[in-house]
Parts: structure tokens; C-alpha cells; sequence
């Protein structure tokens, strides 16, 4: 991916949870959409090569979101 990303004539939205940006930014197409995996996220190096990461905002009990249900969020989004 990092060798890839280069070439990418689009935005890359990374999700961190420790990003301070909201998900709902306006998106620039074409976006790419990087999700991490459900236990560590991205890691630090796909984080950084993206241009932007953000953050689902949590209320109530959940400390988290399950990826499939994260990655919802992220599209509806971005649509």
C-alpha cells in the first residue's frame, strides 16, 4: 500500500481513534477509506500516509465500533 499510495490521485482517509478530526469532513473525491483491523488499527506508518485521519465519536457505553459497522459509518459518510 505505501508503495501504491504514491500514485493515488485521490485522497486517503484514514480512521484512528486517537485522530482529533470528526468523520464527518467534506470529502474530496476520488477517497480512499482506510480502515484498520478491530484490535490495533492502522499502524503508525498508514496512518502517516494519510491525508487526513479521523475519528467516529463514541457516546454512551461502547468503547468501540465492530470494523463491518465502522466502515458503514466511514461510507455513509462519505457518500
Amino acid at each position: 500500500f505505501l508503495n501504491w499510495r504514491q500514485s493515488w490521485p485521490g485522497s486517503v482517509v484514514g480512521t484512528l481513534l486517537s485522530a482529533q478530526t470528526d468523520h464527518r469532513i467534506s470529502y474530496v473525491r476520488p477517497t480512499l477509506i482506510l480502515m484498520g483491523n478491530e484490535q490495533q488499527g492502522l499502524t503508525p506508518q498508514m496512518a502517516a500516509a494519510c491525508d487526513v485521519n479521523v475519528k467516529i465519536p463514541m457516546r454512551g457505553r461502547a468503547d468501540s465500533l465492530n470494523l463491518s459497522v465502522a466502515t458503514g459509518i466511514m461510507i455513509y459518510a462519505a457518500t
